[in-house]
């Protein structure tokens, strides 16, 4: 009887000493061993060998080729060897279960391996002995059963007719020919399927190309919005400038608020207030449009209101709108012709005397509401705009009004009560604007203006803000009002850095601004500003001048501005250059004063910011 041929096992494992292990609690056992520490030389030597007979036993954390990376890899080499896996502490469940359902063997790894190992080697060896022999008796049977299928075919073939064996050629010709087209469909759709899959991948291509193009696209778009952003940033900025600081408006009206919320950046809205001798006109004006044309037109109404006032300064208030409108037809080159530009404002302007103790009145499509001893009064504007109309010939109406002590006025946009907001989306309008006045008019006017902007942003709730707001309320106080006292600026506790190399320039800066009590802080170049801007907490206002060694007003305002973008900087230059006053709003700066300095400019400037609320 012949031996049965050795069994041979290989040790793939991480680590000499398990291996040794491994191996010493083996050396017991009829088996020829071999150790590997590498899944790579596990790899190498097994795929050169036959399974059969051979058992590996591994840990998957092998190194250079993992456990089961190394079992899946020689079973595509169509090399079956059965795989023991020792399993420890260390093992994570997903490995288990991969181990498992793979169909390894696994065992746990413990400091008796071989009671474990060699039984289950054994059992395999069994099984392999007893699978061998079951598939060469199936193989035996099998041919057994073909023998068997050849003698009855053959009987079949010698018993049947001839016509039989003719009709069985012609089913087997009629499938082949079947078969025959069958495959030439096949082909035929194999290749519209590789006709279509060029189509794609070309498709695919101009889709990437076009992708990329779309890219390319968006980023200049950025790049143009950003550019268009921070123009309107520094339109902004030439926006706040010409409206009326606060102190100005606190020293003509002591008692009032003023509600003004842009819809965008800048405004469409604007509100103007100016003094010629005992004469305040007040104005709040809704120009065609919000953003940029909005504001643009603001700026001209603006400039065309003080040229009108400046030039005639007796001027009425329906004489100032027959006047605005004819400046903005002239300047839009306004006929009336179908199809051209409509664009203008909607205003209310009020003219308070106190010589006479009246108040003259014109609107614009904007009404004016009063509150005297609480009753409430409306003064209905004109039903036509600043700009070209049917009824441009017509004069607006000028409303003289007797005005008492304690009068409450507002003047409005139509923002506010055109909002849609509310439960139902509807436009808040007229009649709960007048009644949201007429409940609060008692109050404080901070408090008022603080009730308006709560009950607009509660209506508005999730709805965006569709127009530009304005409202303007103030109380009628003629001592308060019209005192022509000199204006006394007291500014001890606020400091000022002014950054000046010329010392001629600082010496006058320094004895306008002496009377205010105000702390000068010298900077003679614009490095030296920045450097004091760093280690100076409590620093009010920056007055900044362009052309300085070392480093220039622009720079030294764009650093700053990126230490604390809120701090106002006001330049201070001749601008002799064009693009000078552009580069300095970008760089950030809030204002400027023009060389040579006129003091009461410069005084009213820093007063803007200095005591802004």
């Amino acid at each position: 009887m012949t031996a049965s041929p050795k069994t041979n096992i290989v040790i793939a494992v991480k680590g000499a000493m398990l291996a040794n292990n491994i191996q010493k609690d083996l050396a017991s056992e009829d088996f020829n061993i071999k150790v590997f520490l590498n899944g790579k030389d596990a790899f190498s030597y097994l795929s050169s060998i036959e399974d059969f007979n051979t058992f590996v036993i591994s840990t998957n954390n092998l190194p250079g080729i993992k456990g089961l990376d190394l079992a899946r890899m020689l079973k595509k080499e169509q090399k079956k060897f059965p795989f023991i896996f020792l399993i420890d502490e260390t093992s994570d469940k997903h490995t288990i279960e991969a181990i498992r359902s793979e169909s390894y063997h696994f065992i746990a790894q413990t400091n008796d391996i071989a009671s474990e190992i060699a039984p289950l080697i054994n059992d395999l060896i069994q099984q392999n002995y007893k699978q061998s022999e079951d598939e060469d008796l199936k193989i035996s049977l099998d041919n057994y059963k073909k023998r068997i299928n050849d003698l009855e075919r053959d009987v079949d073939f010698y018993v049947k007719q001839g016509d039989l064996i003719t009709k069985q050629r012609a089913k087997i010709q009629k499938e082949r020919d079947q078969l025959a087209q069958e495959k030439y469909e096949i082909i035929k759709q194999k290749e519209i399927m590789e006709a279509d899959l060029q189509f794609i991948m070309k498709q695919g291509d101009k889709i990437a190309e076009q992708k990329h193009k779309i890219k390319i696209q968006h980023d200049i778009v950025q790049q143009q919005k950003q550019k268009i952003t921070d123009s309107i940033v520094y339109a902004k900025r030439i926006q706040s400038a010409i409206l009326p600081p606060n102190r100005f408006i606190q020293h003509l009206l002591v008692d009032h608020f003023i509600f003004y919320k842009p819809r965008d950046i800048v405004s469409g809205d604007f509100y103007w207030i100016k003094q010629v001798e005992d004469r305040i006109f007040i104005s709040a004006a809704d120009c065609t449009g919000h953003g940029v044309p909005g504001a643009l037109m603001s700026m001209l109404g603006i400039t065309f209101l003080n040229e009108i006032i400046n030039k005639n300064p007796k001027i009425s208030a329906g004489e100032v709108l027959d006047e605005l409108r004819t400046h903005v037809i002239t300047s839009l080159r306004q006929t009336g012709k179908s199809g051209e530009t409509r664009d203008g404002m909607d205003i209310s302007l009020c003219i308070l005397n106190n010589k006479t103790k009246t108040m003259e009145y014109a609107g614009a499509n904007n009404h004016l509401y009063m509150i005297r001893n609480n009753e409430f009064s409306e003064v209905k504007a004109d039903r036509m705009p600043i700009g070209i109309h049917r009824r441009a010939k017509e004069n607006f109406t000028n409303n003289i009004i007797d005005i008492v002590k304690d009068d409450v006025i507002y003047i409005f946009s139509d923002g506010y009560v055109d909002q849609f907001g509310g439960d139902d989306g509807r436009k808040f309008l007229p009649s709960n604007f007048k009644r949201l006045l007429f409940d609060n008019h008692q109050k404080p006017f901070a408090e008022q203006r603080q009730i308006l902007e709560n009950t607009f942003e509660s209506w508005r709730g999730e709805h965006k803000q569709l127009d530009d707001i304005l409202v303007i309320g103030f109380k009628i106080a003629f001592e308060k009002v019209f005192t022509k006292a000199k204006d006394v600026y007291y500014w001890e506790g606020k400091t000022i850095l002014i950054a000046e190399d010329d010392e001629a320039n600082f010496m006058l800066l320094e004895r306008a601004l002496s009377k205010t009590k105000v702390n000068l802080i010298r900077a003679e170049n614009g490095k030296e500003a920045v450097k004091i801007f760093k280690s100076t907490p409590g620093i009010d206002l920056i007055l900044m001048d362009i052309r300085m060694p070392i480093m220039d007003g622009i720079e030294a305002t764009q650093e700053i501005k990126e230490i604390d973008s809120k701090i106002p900087i006001v330049v201070q230059t001749a601008f002799t250059m064009s693009s000078e006053k552009e580069k300095s709003f970008k760089a950030g700066c809030d204002d400027y004063i023009s060389k040579p300095i006129n003091l009461k400019e410069l005084i009213s400037t820093v007063s803007k910011y200095i005591d802004r609320d």
